[in-house]
C-alpha cells in the first residue's frame, strides 16, 4: 500500500514534518512494509519554507534582518533548484516576533522583509515565492520597500518610516531602488479578500490582534488611504481596491503597486512547486490535515487543494485535525473522504496544543484508522 503524508502544520504545536513522523509510525503498527512518502505542506503560511526545503536540492539561507521593532534577528528562507526563492515574511516581520506588551502596529514595520528579498536579489535570485501570513505589521508594505530603497516623503521632504505617519505620505522617491528589481517577479501566497482600507480593509480587521486600540486603528485606516491616494499617482490602477491588497497589513498592495507581483492562492502555489499531482500517482490514501478543520478548510486552504486533486485522480483522502466540530459536508464534496479529530476524551486547550500530547495522539488515532482500513479491506476481498 502506498500512502501519501501531507498534512499541514499544528498551528503554535507540532510541524508538518513532527505530525507526519507520528503518522507513518502508526500507519506502519498495521501495515509493516506500507510505502509511505513524506510530503511536508503549507498553504502559503507558517511551514511554508520548510515545505518546500523538502525538494531535491532545495538550499537553506540564514541571514540577518530586522524584526518588527528594528532589531537584528537571524531569518531563513529557501532557494530552489530552479533559483527561486521562498520567504515567509513572517519569519523577518511576524507577530510572534514581538512581545505582546509591545505589540503596536503603529510602529512595527515590514523592513524586514525587504532585507530577506534583498539577500536573495545579491545571490542572484530573480523569482520569488512570498508567503505573507501572520504578520505583526499595518504599515502598507512600506518597511519592506524601503529596505528595497524605495523613499516616502511628507511635504518638508522628510522620510515616513511607519505607519503612524503614513497620513503625512506626499511623494515617493524611486531613485534609489534596486536596479534588480525591474528583472524580479513575485508569486505572492495571499489567502484573504480584504481591500486595503475601508471597514473590510487590513486596519479594522485585522489591526486590534495586533495590538491596536479602536482610535489607533482609525488614524491606520486614514494613513493606508492615504497611501493609496499617493501610489496612484504612480500607477493607473487602483490596487487598493483589488481583493488581497489588505493582506498582512497592506503588504500585498505594496507588491500590486510598486513590484512585478502576482496574489495567488497559497496553497495552488505550493501544489505545484511540489508537483503534488505527479507525486501522489499510484497512492492508495492520502493522508491530509490542519489543526483546526471548519468552513474555512474547504474554501482555498490545504485541505481544499489536496481533496481536490485527490478526487480528481480518484484517490482516497482522510484529513485530521484537532478541532473538527465546525467541519460542515463541503469537504466531502471537495473530495475529503472522511475527516477524523485526535482528541479521544475531553481535556483543556493547554494539555491539546503540548506537543508531546499531540503526537501520541495522532499516531493512536491514524493506527485505529488503518486498523478499520484493515478489517474493511480483508472483508471485502
Amino acid at each position: 500500500m502506498k500512502v501519501i503524508v501531507a498534512i499541514d502544520s499544528f498551528k503554535g504545536c507540532a510541524t508538518s514534518v513532527d505530525l507526519a513522523k507520528y503518522i507513518k509510525r502508526g500507519i506502519e503498527k498495521v501495515y509493516k512494509k506500507s510505502e509511505i512518502e513524506i510530503c511536508p505542506i503549507a498553504d502559503g503560511g507558517e511551514g511554508t519554507v520548510e515545505a518546500l526545503n523538502s525538494l531535491k536540492d532545495s538550499q537553506l539561507i540564514s541571514t540577518t534582518c530586522k524584526d518588527p521593532l528594528g532589531d537584528d534577528i537571524e531569518a531563513q528562507y529557501v532557494i530552489l533548484k530552479n533559483n527561486t526563492a521562498v520567504i515567509e515574511m513572517a519569519s523577518a516581520s511576524g507577530l510572534p516576533l514581538v512581545p505582546i506588551s509591545k505589540r503596536d502596529p503603529s510602529i512595527t514595520s515590514s523592513y524586514g522583509t525587504g532585507d530577506l528579498i534583498k539577500d536573495a536579489i545579491k545571490k542572484g535570485v530573480r523569482e520569488f515565492i512570498i508567503g505573507i501570513g501572520g504578520s505583526a505589521t499595518n504599515d502598507g508594505g512600506i518597511g519592506m520597500l524601503r529596505s528595497l530603497g524605495f523613499k516616502f516623503l511628507d511635504k518638508t521632504n522628510s522620510e515616513i518610516c511607519y505607519a503612524k505617519d503614513m497620513q503625512k505620505i506626499v511623494k515617493i522617491d524611486k531613485s534609489n531602488i534596486l536596479e534588480e528589481l525591474k528583472d524580479c517577479y513575485f508569486k505572492v501566497a495571499c489567502d484573504v479578500n480584504n481591500p486595503l482600507y475601508g471597514k473590510n480593509g487590513a486596519s479594522y480587521v485585522y489591526a486590534k490582534q495586533k495590538g491596536a486600540s479602536d482610535d489607533l486603528i482609525e488614524e491606520l485606516d486614514k494613513g493606508l488611504k492615504n497611501f493609496a491616494k499617493v501610489a496612484l499617482k504612480n500607477s493607473s490602477e487602483e490596487f487598493d481596491k483589488y481583493a488581497g491588497s489588505g493582506a498582512a497589513g497592506g503588504l500585498g498592495f505594496a507588491f500590486l503597486a510598486f513590484l512585478n507581483s502576482k496574489l495567488q492562492s497559497g496553497i495552488e502555489i505550493i501544489l505545484e512547486e511540489l508537483e503534488f499531482e505527479k507525486k501522489i500517482k499510484n497512492a492508495k490514501i492520502v493522508i491530509t490535515g490542519e489543526g483546526k478543520i471548519d468552513k474555512q478548510s474547504s474554501m482555498g486552504k490545504v485541505l481544499s487543494g489536496i481533496g481536490n486533486i485527490c478526487k480528481k485522480n480518484n484517490i482516497t483522502c482522510i484529513a485530521i485535525g484537532g478541532d473538527t466540530k465546525d467541519a460542515d459536508e463541503n469537504l466531502h464534496k471537495i473530495g475529503i473522504d472522511a475527516y477524523f479529530s485526535i482528541l479521544n476524551s475531553p481535556m483543556s486547550l493547554k494539555e491539546a496544543m503540548n506537543k508531546k500530547n499531540t503526537l501520541n495522539m495522532i499516531e493512536k488515532k491514524v493506527e485505529q484508522i488503518f486498523r478499520l482500513i484493515m478489517v474493511t479491506y480483508y472483508s471485502t476481498n
